[in-house]
């Protein structure tokens, strides 16, 4: 074997111009794959943070049912005490902020203008960080200072012409006309990395198991519809992009391959001639496509490196997506997973692709090749 190895890399080095556009090839395409698949992971690694820090929070404690039936009767699913159930979650590891809110909904008017609307109450103070990536175009951000405050939607403020400082008229109803104090709808844990849900939810499922407490848990997992539907969306066009690419491989590493059998018909009866099995000739045409494979490999990640590095440097400005108002600075990340699927995909398709050349060559008449001119 370690004799093939060492034909197989002077043989790849035999037509050094169709060896390299061969590697070009591939390394662009490997390079493709490593810019794309950072700038979906950055994508993935947005959306999720930007809604983790401006919506939902890291985890969500509702009363039990509110999933199931929140939605029609949700006055039904008050949680009550508040401020005791706050002080044991604030002391969980990891928790950085807690939060309470209050879905409502109703009609808001000005003037002669009236539109139904849905709202939701907070306490300032707890949204400071968890509101960190919503950005407030006019205005101020609410206080405690100011109970008669409220935010409005960009769409709205401008469907009603109003600006900050003017008075709306909030319309909606309650349960038996009024919320006790205390009573909240969900509760909002914010906490120092999103990669610490897991042991933090297991925190809180003992702490509600050993309490008897009638909370259910939702992480931004759960709640993160959007996210979900981008990561679908984006995991299809780069499956997509890698069977391109994958593709791109298979015909450059079979071309190669074939021209290097016909140029070498004669080399190869007189290898077979002087005692090589077929198996060894196969074995011998599968390392050079394997080498070829590797370095491919090796130039599309040293260039995607680079690439992502550089546009990195620059930024990708992107459209508001939906729901939103402003477009975000998207990066390029350098993700050592993707980096070796691109390495290894070069790789693992080089060899496959030379494995039909190889049998052909393997199958040449001794005479008739040792004939070839």
């Amino acid at each position: 074997m370690g004799l093939y190895l060492k034909l197989a890399l002077r043989n790849v080095f035999r037509n050094r111009r169709r060896t390299l556009i061969t590697v070009a090839a591939m390394g662009f395409g490997a390079a493709a794959i490593i810019v794309f698949g950072g700038f979906v992971n950055a994508i993935y690694w947005g959306v999720r943070e930007s809604t983790i820090r401006s919506q939902l929070g890291h985890i969500q404690l509702y009363r039990t049912g509110y999933s199931e039936k929140g939605n029609l009767a949700p006055y039904d699913y008050l949680i009550a005490d508040y401020a005791a159930l706050r002080r044991d979650l604030v002391t969980l590891p990891h928790v950085r902020a807690v939060t309470a809110r209050l879905g409502f909904s109703g009609l808001v008017s000005t003037g002669d203008t009236t539109t139904s609307f849905v709202g939701t109450g907070v306490q300032p103070e707890g949204e400071t960080d968890l509101s960190s990536l919503a950005v407030i175009v006019e205005g101020k951000e609410l206080a405690t200072r100011d109970p008669r405050g409220i935010t409005l939607g960009v769409g709205l403020a401008r469907a009603f012409g109003v600006k900050p400082g003017d008075d709306l008229t909030l319309l909606s109803t309650t349960k038996a006309g009024a919320i006790e104090h205390g009573e909240v709808q969900s509760i909002v844990l914010l906490l120092d990395a999103t990669e610490n849900t897991g042991p933090v939810r297991a925190d809180l499922e003992r702490l509600i198991r050993e309490r008897g407490l009638d909370l259910e848990i939702r992480t931004w997992d759960d709640l993160a519809l959007r996210y979900h539907q981008v990561r679908e969306l984006f995991g299809r066009i780069f499956a997509v992009l890698t069977l391109i690419v994958s593709i791109m491989v298979v015909f450059g590493i079979t071309n190669t391959m074939t021209m290097a059998i016909f140029e070498r018909t004669r080399e190869i009866g007189t290898v077979m001639a002087l005692g090589t099995r077929r198996r060894g000739v196969v074995s011998m045409f599968v390392l050079e496509g394997v080498a070829l494979g590797a370095l491919g490999g090796l130039v599309g990640v040293v260039l995607g490196v680079v690439l992502a590095r550089v546009v990195s440097a620059i930024g990708i400005q992107l459209p508001p997506p939906p729901g939103s108002t402003r477009g975000f600075l998207v990066q390029i990340f350098i993700v050592p997973q993707v980096l070796l699927q691109a390495f290894r995909l070069s790789l693992i398709t080089a060899a496959l692709a030379s494995l039909y050349p190889a049998w052909r060559a393997a199958r040449l008449n001794v005479v008739e090749a040792l004939r070839h001119v």
